[in-house]
């Protein structure tokens, strides 16, 4: 008696094989998108930190030129600057400080502490609110402050969670 035994070649996954494997590349996924999320987050509070630091550059910048009165060689304290700084009861308003202003005598205060484009950014940003903001910060959900500048200390820029 002559039996032929057929067997049958598999050819691709059987079905718990394919549900095991598309879960294995759902997970693998779902970790790719967190990294990538995480890391888009970084870069914003980085660039937050750096935004920061460029306003308190500023800030110090402008401070140092005001205690010198004018080309003179006549030198302000810093109570009188502080004094000066803290009557702008705004971050906007000591914000402004820092920025451009074409119409002043002054020549550092016409250039300015900041270049036009990065002020123009936290102004674009910042409209209603006391909040200094740009995209990286808004994106990180953090603002800038000036607050008030206290005795025996610098004038600072803070940096705030929302």
């Amino acid at each position: 008696m002559n039996m032929t035994i057929h067997t049958r070649r598999r050819n691709g996954f059987s079905f718990v094989e394919a549900i095991f494997t598309i879960a294995i590349i759902g997970i693998m996924s779902s970790l790719v998108v967190a990294a990538i999320s995480n890391a888009s987050r970084d870069a914003h509070r980085v660039m937050a930190r750096q935004q920061q630091a460029s306003v308190q550059s500023a800030l110090t910048a402008w401070v140092m030129s005001q205690t010198r009165v004018g080309s003179t060689a006549q030198v302000r304290s810093l109570e009188s600057v502080r004094t000066t700084y803290n009557a702008l009861g705004t971050t906007s308003a000591r914000f402004n400080l820092l920025i451009p202003n074409p119409t002043s005598p002054d020549p550092s205060l016409r250039a300015g502490f900041l270049d036009q484009t990065t002020a123009d950014h936290f102004l674009d940003y910042t409209t209603g609110t006391d909040r200094m903001k740009t995209g990286a910060l808004d994106n990180a959900k953090q603002y800038l402050s000036l607050p008030t500048w206290q005795s025996g200390d610098f004038p600072r820029v803070d940096l705030i969670n929302e």
